[in-house]
């Protein structure tokens, strides 16, 4: 029981520790552009581009399913000496808007310490700008090879 308490201690910690560094260095961007995007290309070559980003990331792919439009990771990965999961998870929606595909990024973070359980929060553009950045970033490369 003392290993699960300093775990909450260190979630606890990090989370306050890295709303503090977001205050202090949160880069000015322009939020509709990060937050959402289209893109004038076909849905199927899209969602194909989502989900090879997606499974970019070391938390890997945990559901991607193309006729609902979701590509979802898993959370984050197990904190040593212990099977609690911490970190982030990356939803995305695609969706047909006319003529042009919306893509959607959701990002959410584990808080708990207790391993059969998961406690996500969300994690808005405003508190981690980097993670919107990033993902959109390296998914406009794909549609440009």
């Amino acid at each position: 029981m003392p290993n699960l308490s300093r775990l909450l201690t260190r979630c606890v910690m990090m989370v306050a520790s890295l709303s503090m560094m977001n205050c202090a260095g949160s880069p000015q961007i322009d939020q509709k552009y990060y937050s959402s995007r289209l893109y004038p290309l076909p849905y199927e070559r899209v969602f194909n581009a989502v989900h090879a980003r997606v499974a970019e990331y070391p938390m890997g792919i945990a559901e991607a399913n193309q006729t609902d439009g979701i590509v979802k990771s898993r959370i984050g990965e197990t904190a040593p000496g212990s099977s609690a999961t911490v970190g982030y998870q990356v939803t995305v929606i695609v969706s047909e808007a006319g003529k042009q595909t919306r893509v959607t990024p959701d990002w959410q973070m584990n808080v708990s310490s207790e391993p059969a359980k998961t406690h996500l929060v969300p994690v808005s553009i405003d508190e981690r700008p980097r993670l919107y950045m990033d993902f959109f970033e390296e998914l406009d490369k794909y549609f440009k090879k």
